[in-house]
């Protein structure tokens, strides 16, 4: 699955500072955007645009709009709940939220780890304890 921002781009060249429209001109957005979609669809994956309006000043928990914040600015935090994220990984997790996907409900660092499989060694007690040895090495 591919989640793309809408992006408006005439609109951003038309309203954004000279060394911005300059970069914006440089970028191939429209070009990036169709090769990944041809490559997606290719290979039958989804593709979802979805509305990039505000997605970088909205709350990933609480769906707050941070007015207050700027280009400048690299650290997201609302001022609604509280919550505190890289900007643009909270961009990110908004997309896929308007996309359609939802969060587990525990978060992936409480989530207990699985045991390890410990391929060829064997498992003994000795004295109440469990011990685990290799078996002998075989010379081939």
């Amino acid at each position: 699955m591919l989640v793309l921002e809408d992006l408006n781009v005439e609109g951003l060249i038309r309203n954004g500072t000279k060394k911005r429209r300059l970069r914006l001109y440089d970028s191939s957005f429209s070009e990036l955007r169709a090769v990944l979609e041809w490559q997606f669809r290719k290979r039958e994956k989804l593709v979802f645009p979805v509305p990039a309006y505000n997605t970088s000043r909205e709350c990933f928990l609480c769906g707050g709009i941070n007015q207050g914040l700027t280009l400048e600015d690299r650290v997201f935090h609302c001022p609604f709940c509280g919550f505190t994220l890289d900007r643009d990984l909270n961009a990110s997790l908004v997309l896929l939220k308007r996309a359609g996907w939802e969060p587990p409900a525990v978060p992936v660092e409480l989530r207990p780890l699985p045991p390890l499989p410990s391929p060829g060694l064997k498992k003994r007690r000795q004295g109440g304890a469990m011990i685990q040895e290799a078996p002998p090495f075989k010379a081939g």
